[in-house]
C-alpha cells in the first residue's frame, strides 16, 4: 500500500494498546501487518513473546512480514551498534544530559536502540513513549509518536464532540 505511513513499535506501546483496546487493537494491528505497514524489531518480538499471549500470536501469524531480523539487512547491525554507543549510557540534548537506552529495567538487553535504528534505516515512524527513544529519534531526525497517537491513527480513539 503506497503512501501509507509505516510504523516500528516498541513492546510497551503494543502492550499499552492491547491493554486499552484489546480486540480492536488486534484487528487494527492485523490490518497494518497485512498492508506491510507494521514492523517489530527482533528484540521487541522476543520481549512480547515473554510477556503477552494475544500479541505474540498475532506476531507469529505475520512473522515473516512484521519481524525485522537485524541480520537480514547489513545496515541494521552497524546502526544498532552506533545507536547503543551514542545513546546507550546517556543522551545529550543541548547542554542537558538525559538517561540513555540502558537506564531501564531491561538494561543493556533493551530493544530501544533497535527501534530507533530500524525506524531510521527503513524510513519508518517509531512508536514509543520512552523518553530515551523520543530523544534519540529527535536527534536522528526520525519521526516518533506515542502509543495514544498511534491508537488515534488506527481509529481506536474517537474524538468526542466539543459541545454535548
Amino acid at each position: 500500500m503506497s503512501g501509507q505511513e509505516k510504523y516500528v513499535c516498541d513492546a510497551d506501546s503494543l502492550i499499552n494498546l492491547h491493554r486499552h483496546f484489546a480486540r480492536a487493537c488486534v484487528t487494527g494491528l492485523r490490518q497494518l501487518a497485512k498492508s506491510e505497514a507494521l514492523y517489530i524489531p527482533e528484540g521487541v518480538d522476543r520481549e512480547l513473546r515473554r510477556r503477552t499471549d494475544r500479541l505474540s500470536q498475532l506476531i507469529k501469524q505475520h512473522e515473516d512480514s512484521v519481524v525485522v531480523r537485524l541480520s537480514n539487512d547489513p545496515r541494521l547491525p552497524t546502526e544498532v551498534a552506533r545507536m547503543e554507543r551514542v545513546y546507550g549510557e546517556s543522551i545529550t540534548v543541548g547542554k542537558r544530559k538525559y538517561p540513555g537506552f540502558w537506564v531501564s529495567q531491561a538494561g543493556r538487553k533493551a530493544a530501544d536502540s533497535q527501534v530507533v535504528a530500524v525506524a531510521k534505516v527503513l524510513d519508518l515512524t517509531a512508536v514509543s513513549d520512552d523518553n530515551a527513544v523520543k530523544l534519540a529519534c529527535a536527534l536522528e531526525n526520525v519521526p516518533c509518536i506515542g502509543w495514544t497517537e498511534f491508537a488515534r491513527r488506527l481509529g481506536l480513539v474517537k474524538q468526542l464532540p466539543l459541545f454535548q
